[in-house]
């Protein structure tokens, strides 16, 4: 029996990144700031990358330009994925054991 050979061609707009953008309001560490008597006027928003870089959980601090930059990235690795599970819907559709 012979394989048969073929090209997957992945039309996705790049750069590509894996990972969640969040955002977060905090305290500072003086004692007397507003931020210390009331919750209402913490600190930022503080954008943030969260991902995985050589397998372990990394979080990174980015500026708002940055931040809109990541979401973009974080659209295109989405439709990436999203075509690739397609394919592999396929793939497994013509498995030898489906095509019995």
């Amino acid at each position: 029996m012979s394989r048969e050979k073929y090209k997957i061609l992945i039309n996705v707009p790049g750069p590509v990144l894996p990972g969640t953008v969040s955002t977060a309001f905090a305290k500072c560490g003086k004692k007397t700031c507003k931020c210390h008597k009331d919750g209402q006027y913490l600190h930022g928003p503080y954008f943030r990358w969260t991902g995985f870089i050589d397998g372990k959980r990394t979080t990174v601090t980015l500026t708002k330009e940055e931040a809109a930059k990541c979401e973009q990235h974080i659209k295109n690795w989405r439709r990436l994925q999203e075509k690739l599970n397609m394919i592999a819907e396929k793939a497994i559709a013509m498995a030898p054991w489906n095509l019995r």
